[in-house]
């Protein structure tokens, strides 16, 4: 063979034996130490989170005790607690879900979850009261009007 045909080109530039000497070397180097790279690479960002974990304790608090908070927010008017709770219990969280309602001023979004929600509480004490039957009114019809006695 030729010595233009034991070159190997990257790039378009040659690449000599020595070259790839190192860069087997630096492979090899890599898949002896292969454990300490992959514990270096989870440890660097774990300990960079935890300083800055330290250093913003009191907001990642805060925002833990938020989360919270709508968490207990969300499963406290879940399905389930709508089918095991009271009647009493329904009527009074009602009540202050109305009043949150009424009380929500320009907050139109909030207005809309709020009404939803009393829907919810509606459909539930409706359901509670007529059980499998159809809820209906009172058929009353008078001939010339609901105020007028019935005595034709």
């Amino acid at each position: 063979m030729s010595e233009k045909e034991n070159n190997i080109v990257v790039n378009d530039e040659p690449v000599t034996e020595e070259a790839l000497k190192d860069r087997k070397g630096f492979v090899a180097w890599i898949k002896d130490h292969k454990k300490q790279l992959i514990l270096i690479g989870v440890s660097i960002p774990t300990i960079i989170a935890v300083v800055l974990g330290l250093k913003n304790k009191d907001a990642l608090k805060a925002l833990w005790e938020n989360l919270n908070e709508e968490i207990k927010k969300a499963n406290m008017y879940s399905t389930k607690w709508f089918e095991t709770v009271t009647d009493d219990v329904l009527s009074a969280e009602r009540e202050k879900v109305r009043l949150e309602y009424c009380s929500s001023g320009d907050n139109f979004s909030e207005a809309s979850r709020l009404q939803n929600l009393l829907w919810r509480f509606d459909k539930e004490m409706s359901k509670r009261a007529w059980g499998d039957e159809t809820p209906h009114a009172p058929s009353i019809h008078r001939e010339h009007g609901w105020y007028l006695a019935n005595d034709d």
